[in-house]
């Protein structure tokens, strides 16, 4: 075959993707809803669309497939977004060497992808999407032979993936404990089963069937943002009679087609917004109709950016992943210099990462992840980000990252602030209280779809209950050496959620005599409750 029908074979994959995107992000081990390796996965081969739509009706060239791999890796997010985006950097520039789609390139492919995934973490999990396409891979070349045709070959391959998929219980003790099977090697399966039905000629290879995921392809990877524009920050007190009018999350979807980097935050009357833009007037005047302006802050970032390059860059900033404008705004005052959106089930991209590091322009730049799943993604912008020397401080939440900016701060040199940070998390642990999408029994835990649960450092539920005051109360006891905690801070997603914790203070200071308990609002949405022990 043409080594063109590569191309529709990316697409039957994006598109296996795609369907199964949301059964993929419900293959959650916790019963919460905050599961997103179908979205990761899909965002990456997004960036895989955006490239092929540019290539068009053309042949594909040597050099395409380095551009492919970029497109994947650039819009890749979360961990298995990530190793997917390795996967196809060893599956796409294995064809670099052939001139024609067989099952000989597709060995040399299958067995080039399944390296470099490997390769990609540093301690490779058995029972994942590693598992899956390695013995998809091996079971391929099991049966190869100068007669196997390229049907053949992938039929085998998606033969071998589904199979591997059904022992990963085996190999993997959470998944068999929880009766689940691993999300991201599920992914693997949709995408090695999408490739093969795009093999039959009948199969539709219209890129428009798939604008929307090339678009978020394109986002992630960056396009138009040549401009740095205007840094807009803004205090506005709304005028009694258009409040009722106001509808903050209304404001917030306007504020899209103004700029990016917004952080919005409403008090009573009072509205503070900071949003880069290439248009502050038109800001303004949105603003203006609600109320009077208390302050305005306008700062020319393109010359700011041109000015630091001609004069020198500072020596050290932070750049901080938020996954709400509420930790936003907290991580701003305590220093931090860019903020990446994103966090759970919204992880950021490789491409969003680096443009916060570029702004952030230093000659020392330290990521805080906030997230498990982004801790790989800020490894890979370590990697491909060479312009300035990148430290990652591996904190897995927004409370870890609020911790380690608080209590070592921000002064000092590069190495200074990254080994304070590091001490400062030494002994954290990290209390989640949100509702149960499902039924089951969890670490001997007896769990109702839309009960409260609590979960231990992202990976142990101790409690569960009907009520949230209850559920909160029962959790904390059960968090290691809580007795003797120096410091308790609660983030609340919500007001209301703040103030029944905050009428619990008395209790908490009961089982943490020695802690200095602390509450606000975070915003993280998908929890009640995200809490930091020390």
């Amino acid at each position: 075959m043409e080594l063109s029908v590569l191309k529709r074979m990316l697409i039957g994959g994006a598109k296996k993707i795609l369907d199964n995107k949301q059964q993929l992000n419900e293959m959650n081990v916790f019963p919460i809803p905050d599961g997103d390796t179908g979205t990761n996965m899909d965002k990456t081969m997004g960036g895989v669309l955006t490239v092929l739509s540019e290539i068009g009706d053309r042949d594909l060239r040597p050099s395409d497939f380095d551009e492919l791999y970029t497109g994947a890796l650039m819009s890749s997010q979360g961990n298995s977004g990530v190793i997917l985006s390795q996967w196809l950097k060893g599956f796409l520039k294995a064809f670099k060497d052939f001139d024609e789609l067989n099952a000989g390139s597709l060995y040399a492919a299958f067995l080039a992808g399944t390296e470099s995934a490997y390769n990609s973490v540093a301690e490779p999990v058995e029972g994942t999407f590693l598992t899956v396409c390695r013995e998809a891979q091996e079971n391929a070349e099991d049966n190869l032979d100068e007669d196997t045709t390229t049907e053949q070959f992938m039929r085998d391959v998606v033969e071998g993936a589904s199979e591997s998929l059904k022992h990963t219980p085996e190999l993997l003790p959470v998944l068999k404990q929880y009766d689940v099977l691993d999300s991201g090697a599920m992914g693997f399966v949709c995408l090695v089963t999408g490739m093969l039905e795009a093999l039959d000629e009948s199969f539709n290879i219209d890129l428009s069937e798939f604008e929307s995921v090339a678009k978020a392809g394109a986002a992630a990877m960056g396009e138009g943002l040549a401009e740095f524009g205007y840094c807009t920050e803004l205090i506005l007190k709304i005028d009694d009679d258009k409040v009722a009018s106001f509808n903050e999350p209304l404001v917030r979807s306007d504020m899209r087609d103004f700029g990016n980097s917004l952080v919005l935050v409403q008090e009573g009357k009072q509205v503070k917004v900071h949003i880069h833009t290439v248009k502050p007037e038109a800001v303004m005047t949105y603003y203006h109709r609600y109320g009077e302006f208390i302050k305005i802050k306008i700062e020319n970032m393109t010359i700011q950016h041109h000015e630091s390059f001609a004069s020198g860059k500072k020596d050290v900033a932070i750049v901080a992943v938020a996954d709400s404008e509420e930790f936003a705004s907290l991580f701003k005052n305590y220093g931090v210099n860019e903020i990446a959106k994103g966090g759970q089930s919204n992880n950021v991209s490789v491409q969003t990462l680096t443009e916060a590091c570029k702004a952030a322009s230093a000659k020392n730049i330290i990521i805080l992840p906030n997230n498990k799943n982004i801790i790989m993604t800020a490894e890979k912008v370590r990697e491909v980000y060479q312009d300035s020397k990148i430290s990652i401080v591996p904190t897995k939440s927004m409370a870890e990252g609020y911790l380690a900016i608080t209590l070592a701060g921000t002064n000092g040199s590069a190495s200074e602030i990254e080994a304070n940070m590091n001490a400062a998390l030494k002994g954290v642990h990290t209390g989640l209280i949100a509702k149960s999408d499902k039924t089951g029994v969890y670490n001997g835990v007896d769990v109702k779809a839309g009960d409260f649960i609590g979960v231990l450092d992202d990976d142990i539920i101790t409690c569960a209950s009907s009520d949230l005051k209850e559920c909160l109360a029962s959790f904390i006891p059960t968090v290691p050496s809580v007795a003797s905690c120096r410091s308790v801070q609660i983030f609340a997603d919500t007001e209301e959620d703040k103030a029944l914790s905050d009428s619990m203070k008395s209790d908490i200071k009961a089982i943490c005599p020695n802690a200095e308990i602390s509450s606000c609002v975070g915003g993280q949405n998908i929890y009640n409750y995200v809490v930091a022990f020390l």
